[in-house]
Protein backbone atom coordinates (compact mmCIF):
# COMPACT_ATOMS: atom_id res chain seq x y z
CA UNK A 1 0.00 0.00 0.00
CA UNK A 2 1.66 3.67 -1.12
CA UNK A 3 2.41 6.28 1.61
CA UNK A 4 -0.50 8.23 0.33
CA UNK A 5 -3.10 5.36 1.67
CA UNK A 6 -1.95 5.60 4.75
CA UNK A 7 -3.37 8.02 7.19
CA UNK A 8 -2.09 8.74 10.81
CA UNK A 9 -4.67 9.06 13.52
CA UNK A 10 -4.30 11.05 16.71
CA UNK A 11 -6.29 9.33 19.28
CA UNK A 12 -6.81 11.01 22.37
CA UNK A 13 -8.72 8.33 24.30
CA UNK A 14 -10.37 4.89 23.56
CA UNK A 15 -14.36 6.15 23.49
CA UNK A 16 -13.69 9.03 20.98
CA UNK A 17 -11.52 6.45 18.88
CA UNK A 18 -13.09 3.67 18.86
CA UNK A 19 -16.39 4.82 16.79
CA UNK A 20 -14.45 7.67 14.89
CA UNK A 21 -12.12 4.96 13.84
CA UNK A 22 -14.98 2.99 12.97
CA UNK A 23 -16.93 5.44 10.85
CA UNK A 24 -13.50 6.91 9.19
CA UNK A 25 -12.96 3.30 7.62
CA UNK A 26 -16.35 3.36 6.08
CA UNK A 27 -15.22 7.13 4.81
CA UNK A 28 -11.89 6.32 3.75
CA UNK A 29 -12.21 2.25 3.11
CA UNK A 30 -8.87 2.67 0.82
CA UNK A 31 -6.75 4.32 3.40
CA UNK A 32 -4.72 1.68 6.21
CA UNK A 33 -5.42 3.88 9.82
CA UNK A 34 -2.26 4.33 12.10
CA UNK A 35 -3.17 5.73 15.50
CA UNK A 36 -0.81 7.74 17.19
CA UNK A 37 -1.58 8.23 21.09
CA UNK A 38 0.10 11.60 22.05
CA UNK A 39 -1.36 13.18 25.26
CA UNK A 40 0.57 14.91 27.15
CA UNK A 41 -1.66 16.92 28.73
CA UNK A 42 -3.46 13.94 30.80
CA UNK A 43 -2.66 14.16 34.27
CA UNK A 44 -1.96 12.45 36.35
CA UNK A 45 0.37 9.40 34.33
CA UNK A 46 -1.56 6.97 36.08
CA UNK A 47 -4.50 8.12 34.64
CA UNK A 48 -2.29 8.36 31.07
CA UNK A 49 -1.71 4.97 31.66
CA UNK A 50 -4.65 3.45 32.01
CA UNK A 51 -6.32 5.50 28.71
CA UNK A 52 -3.32 4.34 26.65
CA UNK A 53 -4.07 0.62 28.38
CA UNK A 54 -8.04 1.17 26.72
CA UNK A 55 -6.84 2.38 23.22
CA UNK A 56 -4.33 -0.54 22.85
CA UNK A 57 -7.10 -2.75 23.38
CA UNK A 58 -9.91 -0.93 20.91
CA UNK A 59 -6.69 -0.85 18.40
CA UNK A 60 -6.91 -4.64 18.56
CA UNK A 61 -10.23 -4.75 18.40
CA UNK A 62 -10.25 -2.78 15.23
CA UNK A 63 -6.96 -4.60 14.24
CA UNK A 64 -5.58 -0.60 13.42
CA UNK A 65 -1.39 -0.15 14.36
CA UNK A 66 -0.96 1.86 17.49
CA UNK A 67 2.55 4.13 17.99
CA UNK A 68 2.88 5.87 21.19
CA UNK A 69 4.07 9.35 21.14
CA UNK A 70 6.23 10.13 24.13
CA UNK A 71 4.95 11.60 27.41
CA UNK A 72 6.19 15.41 27.08
CA UNK A 73 4.27 16.83 30.42
CA UNK A 74 6.90 19.37 31.44
CA UNK A 75 6.50 20.76 27.78
CA UNK A 76 2.99 20.36 28.10
CA UNK A 77 3.00 22.94 31.25
CA UNK A 78 5.88 25.72 29.46
CA UNK A 79 3.34 25.45 26.82
CA UNK A 80 0.28 26.29 28.44
CA UNK A 81 1.89 28.67 31.35
CA UNK A 82 -0.87 31.73 31.71
CA UNK A 83 -3.35 29.82 30.51
CA UNK A 84 -3.91 27.73 33.78
CA UNK A 85 -7.46 29.10 34.71
CA UNK A 86 -8.90 29.24 31.28
CA UNK A 87 -12.31 28.06 30.71
CA UNK A 88 -13.11 24.81 29.70
CA UNK A 89 -12.77 25.54 25.25
CA UNK A 90 -10.76 28.26 26.00
CA UNK A 91 -7.32 29.35 24.81
CA UNK A 92 -5.93 26.39 27.16
CA UNK A 93 -7.63 23.74 25.64
CA UNK A 94 -7.12 25.83 21.96
CA UNK A 95 -3.34 25.57 22.84
CA UNK A 96 -3.53 21.89 23.92
CA UNK A 97 -5.24 21.09 20.62
CA UNK A 98 -2.51 22.80 18.59
CA UNK A 99 0.86 20.88 20.51
CA UNK A 100 -0.49 17.53 20.22
CA UNK A 101 -1.72 18.11 16.30
CA UNK A 102 1.49 19.50 15.60
CA UNK A 103 3.17 16.73 16.90
CA UNK A 104 1.09 14.24 14.70
CA UNK A 105 2.03 16.44 11.68
CA UNK A 106 5.49 16.42 12.62
CA UNK A 107 5.27 12.65 12.82
CA UNK A 108 2.84 11.87 9.76
CA UNK A 109 6.10 14.24 7.48
CA UNK A 110 8.65 11.95 8.89
CA UNK A 111 7.00 8.77 8.27
CA UNK A 112 5.83 10.14 4.56
CA UNK A 113 2.54 9.88 5.45
CA UNK A 114 0.41 13.17 3.73
CA UNK A 115 -2.98 13.09 5.49
CA UNK A 116 -3.88 12.91 9.32
CA UNK A 117 -6.71 13.63 11.60
CA UNK A 118 -7.63 13.23 15.27
CA UNK A 119 -9.89 11.86 17.40
CA UNK A 120 -10.62 15.06 18.87
CA UNK A 121 -13.34 15.97 16.06
CA UNK A 122 -15.81 13.48 17.60
CA UNK A 123 -15.63 14.97 21.45
CA UNK A 124 -18.35 16.60 22.13
CA UNK A 125 -16.54 18.67 24.62
CA UNK A 126 -14.50 19.81 21.45
CA UNK A 127 -15.50 22.85 19.74
CA UNK A 128 -15.44 21.08 16.00
CA UNK A 129 -14.71 24.42 13.84
CA UNK A 130 -11.89 25.71 15.68
CA UNK A 131 -10.49 22.10 15.21
CA UNK A 132 -10.75 22.21 11.66
CA UNK A 133 -8.93 25.81 11.07
CA UNK A 134 -6.31 24.68 13.32
CA UNK A 135 -5.92 21.03 11.68
CA UNK A 136 -5.66 23.28 8.35
CA UNK A 137 -3.02 25.50 9.61
CA UNK A 138 -0.83 23.40 11.11
CA UNK A 139 -1.68 21.43 8.20
CA UNK A 140 -0.31 23.39 5.55
CA UNK A 141 3.01 24.08 7.42
CA UNK A 142 4.06 20.51 6.11
CA UNK A 143 2.53 20.51 3.26
CA UNK A 144 0.02 17.60 4.18
CA UNK A 145 -4.10 17.23 4.23
CA UNK A 146 -5.96 17.68 7.61
CA UNK A 147 -8.38 14.97 7.20
CA UNK A 148 -11.91 16.93 8.45
CA UNK A 149 -15.05 14.29 9.41
CA UNK A 150 -17.84 15.18 11.23
CA UNK A 151 -19.35 11.70 12.70
CA UNK A 152 -21.24 13.56 15.64
CA UNK A 153 -24.37 14.71 13.68
CA UNK A 154 -27.56 12.10 12.58
CA UNK A 155 -27.07 10.24 15.90
CA UNK A 156 -23.25 9.78 15.86
CA UNK A 157 -23.22 11.19 19.86
CA UNK A 158 -25.37 8.92 20.83
CA UNK A 159 -23.90 5.76 18.78
CA UNK A 160 -20.53 6.65 20.16
CA UNK A 161 -21.78 6.15 23.46
CA UNK A 162 -23.78 2.87 22.53
CA UNK A 163 -20.60 1.58 21.04
CA UNK A 164 -18.48 2.06 24.13
CA UNK A 165 -20.81 0.51 26.19
CA UNK A 166 -21.18 -2.18 23.91
CA UNK A 167 -17.46 -2.97 23.64
CA UNK A 168 -16.77 -2.03 27.64
CA UNK A 169 -14.57 0.39 27.19
CA UNK A 170 -13.28 2.85 29.58
CA UNK A 171 -15.20 5.94 30.53
CA UNK A 172 -13.04 8.34 31.66
CA UNK A 173 -15.22 11.32 33.84
CA UNK A 174 -13.14 14.07 32.71
CA UNK A 175 -11.32 15.51 29.78
CA UNK A 176 -7.74 15.40 30.81
CA UNK A 177 -5.70 18.49 32.28
CA UNK A 178 -5.48 18.58 35.65
CA UNK A 179 -6.61 22.59 35.64
CA UNK A 180 -10.18 21.09 34.22
CA UNK A 181 -10.50 18.06 36.80
CA UNK A 182 -10.15 20.85 39.66
CA UNK A 183 -12.64 23.10 38.52
CA UNK A 184 -14.72 20.95 37.85
CA UNK A 185 -14.75 18.30 41.04
CA UNK A 186 -15.45 22.28 42.50
CA UNK A 187 -18.17 22.42 40.71
CA UNK A 188 -19.15 18.88 42.48
CA UNK A 189 -18.04 19.83 45.82
CA UNK A 190 -15.54 17.57 45.87
CA UNK A 191 -12.03 17.02 46.01
CA UNK A 192 -10.34 15.12 42.88
CA UNK A 193 -9.19 12.01 43.96
CA UNK A 194 -7.54 11.00 40.63
CA UNK A 195 -4.76 13.57 42.09
CA UNK A 196 -4.02 11.75 45.12
CA UNK A 197 -2.01 8.90 45.47
CA UNK A 198 -1.42 6.92 49.04
CA UNK A 199 2.25 7.09 49.71
CA UNK A 200 2.14 2.91 50.25
CA UNK A 201 0.27 2.46 47.00
CA UNK A 202 -2.45 0.95 48.35
CA UNK A 203 -5.27 0.08 46.17
CA UNK A 204 -8.04 1.96 48.00
CA UNK A 205 -11.57 2.54 46.19
CA UNK A 206 -11.93 5.17 44.07
CA UNK A 207 -8.15 5.26 43.23
CA UNK A 208 -6.27 5.13 40.18
CA UNK A 209 -4.47 2.51 40.98
CA UNK A 210 -8.24 0.55 42.08
CA UNK A 211 -9.46 2.09 38.66
CA UNK A 212 -6.48 0.43 36.30
CA UNK A 213 -6.71 -3.02 38.64
CA UNK A 214 -10.47 -3.10 37.55
CA UNK A 215 -9.42 -2.87 33.73
CA UNK A 216 -6.31 -4.79 34.04
CA UNK A 217 -8.87 -7.77 35.27
CA UNK A 218 -10.85 -7.49 32.49
CA UNK A 219 -8.50 -8.03 29.96
CA UNK A 220 -7.28 -10.91 31.94
CA UNK A 221 -11.07 -12.10 31.64
CA UNK A 222 -10.94 -11.88 27.84
CA UNK A 223 -7.62 -13.33 27.38
CA UNK A 224 -8.56 -16.29 29.33
CA UNK A 225 -12.34 -16.34 27.99
CA UNK A 226 -13.81 -15.47 31.31
CA UNK A 227 -17.15 -14.15 31.90
CA UNK A 228 -17.13 -10.79 33.24
CA UNK A 229 -19.67 -7.60 34.25
CA UNK A 230 -18.10 -4.03 34.26
CA UNK A 231 -20.53 -1.77 36.38
CA UNK A 232 -20.46 0.81 39.02
CA UNK A 233 -20.38 1.25 42.94
CA UNK A 234 -21.29 4.24 45.49
CA UNK A 235 -19.20 3.96 48.07
CA UNK A 236 -18.35 6.83 50.49
CA UNK A 237 -14.59 6.99 49.58
CA UNK A 238 -12.24 8.10 52.84
CA UNK A 239 -9.11 9.65 52.42
CA UNK A 240 -6.11 10.51 54.87
CA UNK A 241 -5.53 13.80 54.14
CA UNK A 242 -2.88 14.21 57.47
CA UNK A 243 -2.70 13.16 60.79
CA UNK A 244 -0.29 13.97 63.52
CA UNK A 245 -0.47 11.59 67.16
CA UNK A 246 1.12 14.08 69.51
CA UNK A 247 2.90 12.45 73.02
CA UNK A 248 3.99 15.55 75.47
CA UNK A 249 6.05 17.83 72.98
CA UNK A 250 6.69 14.72 70.80
CA UNK A 251 5.23 13.52 67.40
CA UNK A 252 5.17 9.59 67.24
CA UNK A 253 5.09 7.47 64.61
CA UNK A 254 1.11 6.19 64.18
CA UNK A 255 -1.30 4.87 61.52
CA UNK A 256 -4.49 5.60 61.45
CA UNK A 257 -7.30 3.35 59.83
CA UNK A 258 -9.60 3.56 57.16
CA UNK A 259 -12.87 5.65 58.20
CA UNK A 260 -11.41 7.29 61.36
CA UNK A 261 -13.10 10.66 61.42
CA UNK A 262 -11.16 14.01 61.65
CA UNK A 263 -9.49 15.35 65.19
CA UNK A 264 -8.80 18.37 65.54
CA UNK A 265 -5.99 18.40 67.98
CA UNK A 266 -8.21 16.78 70.64
CA UNK A 267 -6.34 15.77 74.20
CA UNK A 268 -7.41 12.52 75.34
CA UNK A 269 -8.00 11.81 78.62
CA UNK A 270 -5.41 8.83 80.10
CA UNK A 271 -5.65 5.58 78.05
CA UNK A 272 -7.16 2.96 79.33
CA UNK A 273 -6.35 -1.01 77.94
CA UNK A 274 -8.75 -3.75 78.46
CA UNK A 275 -8.41 -7.05 77.56
CA UNK A 276 -10.89 -8.22 74.99
CA UNK A 277 -11.78 -11.33 72.76
CA UNK A 278 -11.83 -10.57 68.92
CA UNK A 279 -11.80 -12.63 66.06
CA UNK A 280 -8.98 -12.12 63.82
CA UNK A 281 -8.98 -12.08 59.64
CA UNK A 282 -9.39 -15.79 59.56
CA UNK A 283 -12.35 -15.99 62.08
CA UNK A 284 -10.11 -17.12 64.67
CA UNK A 285 -10.46 -15.61 68.11
CA UNK A 286 -7.71 -13.48 70.06
CA UNK A 287 -7.49 -12.22 73.45
CA UNK A 288 -5.95 -8.86 72.72
CA UNK A 289 -5.59 -5.36 74.79
CA UNK A 290 -7.97 -2.26 73.11
CA UNK A 291 -7.06 1.60 74.57
CA UNK A 292 -9.93 3.79 75.53
CA UNK A 293 -10.09 7.21 76.87
CA UNK A 294 -12.74 8.84 78.66
CA UNK A 295 -14.21 11.11 76.87
CA UNK A 296 -13.06 10.64 73.20
CA UNK A 297 -14.03 7.77 70.84
CA UNK A 298 -10.61 7.30 69.68
CA UNK A 299 -9.51 3.32 70.04
CA UNK A 300 -5.90 2.48 70.03
CA UNK A 301 -4.58 -0.63 69.80
CA UNK A 302 -0.46 -1.50 69.41
CA UNK A 303 1.14 -2.63 66.07
CA UNK A 304 1.52 -6.02 67.59
CA UNK A 305 -2.06 -7.15 68.08
CA UNK A 306 -2.53 -5.48 64.41
CA UNK A 307 -0.24 -8.27 63.22
CA UNK A 308 -2.33 -10.57 65.44
CA UNK A 309 -5.35 -9.84 64.08
CA UNK A 310 -4.27 -9.57 60.61
CA UNK A 311 -1.57 -11.72 60.22
CA UNK A 312 1.10 -9.46 59.01
CA UNK A 313 4.68 -8.92 60.92
CA UNK A 314 5.20 -5.37 60.57
CA UNK A 315 8.05 -4.13 62.88
CA UNK A 316 6.61 -1.07 63.09
CA UNK A 317 3.98 1.91 62.05
CA UNK A 318 6.39 3.52 60.26
CA UNK A 319 6.94 0.19 57.76
CA UNK A 320 3.15 -0.06 57.79
CA UNK A 321 2.63 3.57 56.39
CA UNK A 322 5.31 2.58 53.58
CA UNK A 323 3.29 -0.55 52.99
CA UNK A 324 0.28 -0.54 54.11
CA UNK A 325 -2.33 -3.90 54.13
CA UNK A 326 -4.74 -4.42 51.65
CA UNK A 327 -7.83 -2.02 52.36
CA UNK A 328 -10.04 -4.78 52.24
CA UNK A 329 -7.95 -5.97 55.17
CA UNK A 330 -8.13 -2.63 57.03
CA UNK A 331 -11.52 -2.45 56.51
CA UNK A 332 -11.99 -5.75 57.89
CA UNK A 333 -10.28 -4.73 60.78
CA UNK A 334 -12.52 -1.50 61.87
CA UNK A 335 -15.10 -4.21 61.41
CA UNK A 336 -13.71 -6.61 63.86
CA UNK A 337 -12.42 -3.53 66.85
CA UNK A 338 -15.14 -0.97 66.49
CA UNK A 339 -18.25 -2.49 63.88
CA UNK A 340 -18.48 -2.00 60.09
CA UNK A 341 -20.98 1.21 60.63
CA UNK A 342 -18.22 2.65 62.64
CA UNK A 343 -16.63 6.27 62.40
CA UNK A 344 -14.26 6.17 65.51
CA UNK A 345 -10.89 6.89 65.10
CA UNK A 346 -8.37 3.78 64.94
CA UNK A 347 -4.84 4.66 65.85
CA UNK A 348 -2.41 1.78 65.33
CA UNK A 349 1.06 3.17 67.94
CA UNK A 350 4.11 1.48 68.16
CA UNK A 351 3.53 0.11 71.60
CA UNK A 352 0.48 0.59 74.65
CA UNK A 353 1.03 4.30 76.01
CA UNK A 354 -1.16 4.85 78.68
CA UNK A 355 -0.85 8.55 79.14
CA UNK A 356 -3.03 11.02 77.81
CA UNK A 357 -1.90 11.54 73.91
CA UNK A 358 -2.99 14.77 71.38
CA UNK A 359 -4.50 13.62 67.98
CA UNK A 360 -4.77 15.48 64.72
CA UNK A 361 -6.52 13.87 62.01
CA UNK A 362 -7.54 15.70 58.73
CA UNK A 363 -10.19 12.99 57.44
CA UNK A 364 -11.97 13.42 54.02
CA UNK A 365 -15.17 11.51 53.11
CA UNK A 366 -16.92 11.87 49.68
CA UNK A 367 -19.51 9.91 48.22
CA UNK A 368 -18.59 8.65 44.75
CA UNK A 369 -19.65 6.35 42.12
CA UNK A 370 -16.56 3.93 41.46
CA UNK A 371 -15.56 1.45 38.64
CA UNK A 372 -15.93 -2.03 39.49
CA UNK A 373 -15.81 -5.78 37.52
CA UNK A 374 -17.61 -8.70 38.62
CA UNK A 375 -16.28 -12.31 37.73
CA UNK A 376 -16.93 -15.87 36.99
Amino acid sequence: MSATQKMLVHICCSVDSHYFLSELRKIYPQHEMIGYFYNPNIHPKSEYDLRLLDVERSCKMLNIPLLEGEYEIKKWFVDIKGLENEPEKGERCVKCFDMRLEKTAQVAHKMNIESFTSTLLSSPLKEQQILYAEGDEIASRYGLDFIKVDVRSNGGTQAQSELANKDRLYKQTYCGCQYALIKQRDLQKQIALELMSNIGRQIAPGSNEQRKRVFEIRDECEAQGREYALYKQSKIIWRNLRSVCIDGDKVISSYVITHSRSKNMVKTAAITYIKQNVKDIRSQMQSIQMGYAKRDDSVFISIQTLNLLLKTSYANTQEMVYNPPPYEDELALRGLLCGADSLNPIIVIDSHIERSLKLFIDAYFQESSIFAIATY
